[in-house]
């Protein structure tokens, strides 16, 4: 288990909004090129949402609480104790 990592929410409903979550994976990436990476998704429009690459120690988790992107950070760190 890593000592720390990073929890990135995510809704995608445009061309834009995909950009956000890629952009923050490569910023990230520069600093951190191995520390995991957690993206909760809230309910992303899948005719827009696109990995610009194929990330490592990226994992994606499909909320199942619609909408309530402000506490699923919360509520999956502690579910799954990830760091």
């Amino acid at each position: 288990m890593n000592n720390f990592g990073f929890i990135i929410t995510r809704h995608v409903n445009s061309e834009n909004t995909n950009r956000y979550w890629n952009h923050s994976i490569k910023l990230l990436r520069i600093f951190y090129p191995t520390t995991k990476i957690v993206i909760i998704d809230d309910n992303s429009d899948t005719n827009f949402l696109k990995a610009d690459y194929d990330y490592t120690n990226v994992e994606i988790i499909q909320s199942e609480f619609t909408g309530r992107g402000e506490l699923l950070p919360y509520y999956y760190y502690i579910k799954n104790k990830f760091f």
